[in-house]
């Protein structure tokens, strides 16, 4: 239960920082790279650099993510706790109402960090950034699974929902909202980490020979 909570909260994430760079951050997607690439060709087409430009950063910057998070720990923790660093290196920037340039860098860094969740949901069999195909396979495969891959949905809509919703009152109350949903993920997941270490070895059985 915990997991599955942790994994939601890392979905929701996911949203509210895709739509943070998407309206703030110069356009792009954080995590979507399927989009971002559509958006590319569309700026390519059209010979329109103010497309290409935050796509291409989007883009490059969530691979460098994957390979970065690659190396780190093959634990869920330490990654997770470095994208938390790395949310809250973006929320700290925009908190400065910075210039063009400044938010181009931001949306490097929080696609850095997508791209290393992305890693971190391959480790926990969860999609948590990508969602087409997570949903093609929920509909076409074993309805009984189909529930935590519409919750990661759900939590996904919900995160750039309550993003979009915080703009409207308080722009820092929408800045902050990545890094307490990350904060509130890394401790159910370091809480669920904790209890696979100390459970109990199972009794040995008895040989029936």
């Amino acid at each position: 239960m915990r997991e599955r909570a942790g994994i939601a909260l890392l979905a929701a994430t996911a949203g509210s920082v895709d739509l943070l760079a998407l309206t703030v951050l110069g356009g792009a997607f954080a995590s979507i790279i399927t989009g971002n690439l559509v958006t590319l060709g569309y700026g390519l087409g059209a010979a329109d650099a103010a497309r290409i430009i935050p796509v291409a950063i989007a883009v490059t910057a969530y691979g460098i993510g994957v390979l970065i998070w690659r190396f780190l720990p093959r634990t869920v923790i330490v990654p997770l706790l470095a994208e938390l660093a790395l949310l809250a290196v973006v929320a700290g920037g925009l908190l400065t109402d910075p210039g063009a340039g400044v938010r181009r860098a931001l949306l490097a860094v929080a696609a850095v960090a997508m791209g290393g969740q992305s890693v971190v949901g391959l480790r926990l069999r969860a999609s948590t950034t990508y969602m087409t195909g997570a949903l093609a396979t929920a509909l076409t495969g074993d309805p009984r699974k189909a529930g935590p891959v519409l919750l990661q949905l759900a939590s996904l809509v919900a995160g750039a929902a309550g993003a979009a919703a915080l703009m409207t009152v308080a722009h820092w109350a929408a800045y902050a909202l990545p890094v307490v949903l990350m904060g509130l993920a890394v401790a159910l997941l370091t809480a669920r980490s904790a209890t696979a270490r100390v459970a109990p070895a199972p009794e040995p059985q008895p040989s029936v020979r």
